[in-house]
């Protein structure tokens, strides 16, 4: 196959999801390129879109709450969305570039892609199938108005909603959401560690704040470090591209070798496997990546909308712990550093309800059914 893939960088999660079957496409021996398909409206739009939402998420998570609560209930009405139309006015340019490229499938991990190529099908013309991957364990806002060949879903229990929303049962497949091959690495806890320099006798606590950097990290450092009692533990907190938390994370620690700050890397999958415990906010992507590496996870700094459906999904089904304050995510993280039986069950809870193959599951379904 040649296939399109579309995502946004609102976020890693979507571009991450977009990667992984990229990754997938080329073990298959397909070809798959990504394009961002805000840009086809142009790269200042492309950039305006990004930059708003990052934004929003950093500063104002709660103004982005209210927004996912509006659309909740614009996808109550028959009216077409404003989403649609602003993502329709560039179907003119994305479809000249899928009939020059000669693309056999488009799948899209953003909302953006898929609303975009239901304006291609609709107005160019172009019946070429499309695809759309759910990157949340919830139907986000307008997420039922793309006309889809299929959407893949992260899990078979999120059917029930989505035909509750009207979206046709037969176009529901719960692949789970499509993750890189190196988050279920055979690399051990201590080839991890000796990897990263990390004393293989050490506890270690592993602190996310998302691709974009939110939470209040220092504090949540100070509350580990108070909860836990016992000698020889580390704190790695990746502050992702916020270069203010590093800093102020840096100037309240400094001098303390066991907390550590981590810029942006592409070696998530390695501190992951190195690590004991790990506190993260609740993005899809982010933690679907933890629990098929099988990490004991503790939810905080949930965004209002997805990420709290996010974290309650994962909270009932056993697969993490979900807190409201930093003092709260300490103590459940030492609680599961302490407990083995418990972070056995938390990870034989995620074994059950992720696919690490999700990326091949989802590429065998688009070819097998081209």
């Amino acid at each position: 196959m040649k296939i399109l893939v579309l995502s946004c960088s609102t976020g890693e999660g979507h571009n991450a999801a977009a990667h992984a079957l990229l990754e997938a496409a080329e073990l298959r021996g397909d070809r798959a390129d990504l394009r961002d398909p805000v840009s086809f409206g142009g790269e200042r739009a492309r950039r305006a879109v990004a930059g708003a939402y990052n934004g929003m998420i950093r500063r104002a998570p709660v103004l982005f709450g209210a927004i996912y609560g509006i659309g909740d209930l614009y996808d109550r009405t028959s009216l077409t969305s404003p989403v649609y139309l602003a993502n329709a006015l560039y179907a003119e340019r994305l479809a000249r570039e899928i009939v020059r490229e000669g693309y056999d499938a488009v799948i899209s991990t953003h909302l953006y892609g898929a609303e975009a190529m239901t304006a291609v099908r609709r107005r160019e013309g172009i019946g070429i199938p499309s695809f759309c991957v759910l990157t949340d364990y919830t139907f986000i806002p307008f997420f039922t108005e793309p006309e889809a060949d299929a959407l893949f879903l992260p899990h078979a229990d999120l059917i029930p909603e989505g035909v509750l929303k009207g979206v046709d049962g037969k176009k529901l497949v719960p692949t789970g959401i499509p993750v890189s091959p190196r988050f279920p690495s055979p690399v051990s806890r201590e080839e991890a560690r000796e990897t990263l320099g990390i004393d293989p006798g050490t506890r270690v606590y592993l602190c996310m704040s998302g691709g974009v950097g939110c939470g209040n990290m220092s504090r949540l450092c100070a509350c580990l470090a108070e909860a836990e009692e016992e000698r020889g533990w580390r704190i790695f907190v990746l502050t992702g591209r916020n270069a203010g938390m590093r800093e102020a994370v840096e100037s309240r620690f400094a001098g303390d070798e066991r907390i550590k700050t981590v810029p942006f890397t592409r070696e998530v999958p390695l501190w992951m496997r190195a690590a004991d415990v790990m506190i993260s906010k609740a993005g899809g992507l982010s933690s679907t990546e933890a629990a098929v590496a099988g990490i004991p996870l503790v939810h905080l700094m949930t965004i209002p909308g997805c990420e709290t459906k996010n974290a309650a999904f994962f909270e009932e089904r056993g697969m993490s712990r979900r807190t409201r304050s930093e003092s709260e995510a300490a103590e459940a993280a030492v609680s599961l550093a302490h407990d083995p039986a418990a972070s056995e069950a938390m990870r034989e809870a995620q074994r059950q309800n992720t696919h690490a193959d999700a990326a091949k599951r989802v590429l065998d379904y688009a070819a097998e059914h081209l």
